[in-house]
């Protein structure tokens, strides 16, 4: 690993955990660096428009979409497939899978999320009162139910195709561990820039993050059938699959069958779903996130730590696939290291934001000074 960490990890005094500074760090240093995500999607419309390694936005370089296509991803009606900006990211990202995929020219995984046309939704309950409990009993459920199912009989939103990706992407990391347990990732950054350089994590890691299932379901119970069924349509995907068992090699047969052992249960579907909400960054198309669109998401493990301030001291920018955050001003020792999460947007958005996808209501001064001018009323 690169030069010590210029911050701890500890509780702070609303709950939680956070970052506090040290020792004085001027503005301008680099706090960390995350080379990569733990898991990561990128939308599906945006496809062939984002390098699918170092997430690069064809428009940005005056291209309507990248040319450049992992050999063998198609899928039925041609419109699926991995895109890249250029022959180098493709070998990058051949060399990240190839502990599980190598000699395969039948690259399946790519387009496996592909939502099934013209059939309706069973899951339509929208429970009034969730409960940890209520919660175990209905993924107990699922569980049973992808057991006796056979065929899929649901239709699934873009949403749902996205989050299923993303969930794919996740446990796929994870059999890479299990598989080689001493192995360092191929992502991992080591640098002697001062800061804190560190690689994508590990699913250990990705363990630490606080769950916020309960707090998602709560305010959001419609999210409940949809998470189950992304669960259950993985569930299926990977039944399905042994009948093109021909058409794989070994190391991916293998694959398969430790995704089909995985998804015997729901637990570490339901573990990533559930760090998913309140931890992970959006992927925009420009570095500092002041673009106008998203292109998908990613779990930067080890930046999650950063808590929000509506006045931050430090500022994100991607750098390729990795993310970068920097002082955007002097901070002293002790100082908690925090980002904003709800930029550019007026203060009641901000609010409406931070409670909707982050679970709590900010009452910072600036929030009060910034309802105070809009309302014209001084705050008590």
């Amino acid at each position: 690993m690169a030069t010590p960490s210029l911050y701890d990890i500890l509780s702070t005094p609303y709950g939680g955990r956070g970052a506090f500074a040290r020792e004085a760090i001027p503005q301008g240093t680099m706090i960390l660096a995350c080379a990569a995500p733990y898991a990561h999607v990128v939308y599906w419309e945006f496809r062939r428009e984002v390098c699918a390694w170092c997430f690069a936005y064809s428009f940005e370089s005056g291209k309507s979409k990248w040319a450049v296509k992992l050999a063998g991803s198609e899928h039925v009606g041609g419109n699926g497939g991995v895109w890249f900006c250029t022959d180098v990211c493709r070998a990058d990202y051949i060399r990240e899978h190839e502990k599980m995929l190598a000699g395969n020219s039948k690259r399946t995984t790519a387009g496996l999320a592909v939502p099934p046309a013209g059939l309706v939704y069973l899951e339509t309950i929208v429970p009034t009162d969730i409960t940890p409990e209520y919660l175990d009993v209905a993924w107990a459920a699922a569980r049973d139910v992808s057991d006796q199912r056979r065929g899929w009989t649901e239709e699934m939103t873009e949403f749902e195709v996205d989050t299923a990706r993303f969930v794919l992407d996740g446990l796929l990391r994870k059999i890479i561990e299990e598989a080689n347990p001493g192995a360092e990732m191929l992502d991992r950054l080591v640098d002697d820039t001062p800061g804190y350089c560190v690689g994508a994590g590990r699913w250990a890691d990705y363990m630490e993050l606080q769950d916020n299932e309960y707090a998602l379901m709560y305010t959001n119970p419609h999210m409940l059938a949809s998470h189950i069924r992304v669960y259950r349509f993985l569930r299926h995907i990977t039944t399905m699959l042994p009948q093109v068992r021909s058409k794989l090699n070994e190391k991916s047969v293998h694959v398969i069958e430790q995704l089909r052992k995985n998804l015997a249960t729901p637990t570490d579907t339901r573990a990533l779903l559930g760090r998913d909400s309140g931890n992970v960054f959006g992927l925009w198309d420009t570095a500092t996130d002041e673009g106008s669109e998203m292109l998908g998401w990613g779990a930067f493990v080890f930046g999650s730590y950063f808590n929000h301030h509506c006045e931050p001291n430090l500022k994100k920018k991607r750098n390729k696939r990795g993310v970068e955050f920097y002082a955007s001003k002097d901070i002293a020792p002790g100082e908690e290291l925090c980002i904003s999460y709800a930029d550019g947007v007026s203060v009641e958005e901000r609010m409406q934001q931070l409670e909707s996808g982050w679970f709590f209501v900010c009452r910072c001064t600036r929030c009060a000074r910034d309802l105070e001018r809009a309302s014209g009323t001084p705050s008590i």
